[in-house]
């Protein structure tokens, strides 16, 4: 779940009556000037279920697909087969190939990470603590999600699904990992109780925003979702539209919001008018000359 202060995140286990299961509801519109109305659209709707549930509800995430028929896949499930020869979903095979590759980051990048179980700890920590939900024993080893957090904005393959609180950052990275062939991008936008009720077959958590990570997690406002399930000593990794969309996760509303391919350079200069662009979510000198390019060659006629 979403920490409020502090790197820690926080989970409420009261079980309540649960809302209707979460559905991809999905909205189609005609031209990127639709596009704020419909978030506009969501927010309100925010404001009409905390009204009718006397309670609050978290803020809208957002995540951007440069292709309308792609789901909301982690990295990880994505990695096999061209760059994982194994389909295991298994936190702790996963703990151990990144305990692994730690060793090289820290030296290549002078962060040690010191602050994160070894392997026989960390599968003692995940045995002697089968009543507790897994964003619980995390929270309680913080630096685990940070070095994921790191991995994950560096490539490697992540069990970690990433979020942004900005619409606008969602789309803009929707638009910009667009193929040729697309007829549409999407923005998926999640409104998620502040009440979370568990089941055994699967439990969905979120992390952020305030937690110590590279610095791109500041630049994006990025949050994390993980989908898990209990697997005797250990938990696998579940796909997030199964979970989101089984009949066990009742807390929340998944919009998916289709806009059509043919407005990418009306939608990028725009976006870039607001400094949204691919140098200011990424930082990189690389994403910097990209960023200048598209002013030059996309957003400004060849005429002399």
């Amino acid at each position: 779940m979403i920490s409020k202060a502090g790197m820690t995140p926080k989970t409420t286990l009261k079980r309540i009556r649960p809302m209707q299961a979460v559905r991809t509801k999905v909205i189609d519109i005609q031209n990127w000037t639709d596009f704020e109305g419909q978030i506009r659209g969501l927010q309100n709707r925010r404001d009409v279920l905390k009204a009718e549930n006397k309670r609050r509800f978290k803020e809208l995430l957002f995540r951007g697909l440069g292709n309308s028929d792609w789901g909301l896949e982690t990295t990880l499930e994505r990695s096999f087969p061209l760059d994982r020869s194994d389909m295991t979903l298994s936190l702790l095979a996963y703990y151990r190939k990144i305990l692994t590759v730690r060793p090289a980051v820290a030296t290549l990048t002078e962060q040690r990470w010191f602050d994160i179980p070894d392997y026989p700890k960390f599968a003692k920590l995940l045995k002697s603590s089968k009543s507790r939900w897994l964003d619980r024993i995390l929270g309680d080893h913080v630096g685990v999600y940070r070095f994921m957090i790191y991995l994950r904005h560096h490539h490697f393959p992540s069990p970690l699904l990433d979020w942004t609180a900005s619409p606008y950052v969602a789309a803009l990275f929707a638009f910009d990992s667009m193929p040729a062939n697309a007829t549409h991008v999407c923005v998926y936008a999640f409104l998620q109780d502040t009440i979370t009720t568990f089941d055994s077959k699967g439990h969905m958590f979120v992390v952020g925003p305030y937690i110590e990570a590279h610095r791109r997690h500041f630049l994006q406002q990025s949050r994390y979702s993980m989908c898990v399930a209990a697997n005797g000593n250990d938990y696998s990794f579940l796909p997030h539209e199964t979970t989101m969309g089984g009949a066990h996760y009742k807390n929340g509303e998944l919009f998916k919001i289709r806009i059509p391919a043919s407005e990418r350079t009306s939608a990028l200069a725009h976006l870039d008018l607001m400094n949204i662009n691919a140098y200011s979510v990424l930082g990189s000198e690389e994403s910097l000359i990209r960023s200048i390019a598209r002013r030059e060659c996309l957003f400004k006629s060849w005429e002399v």
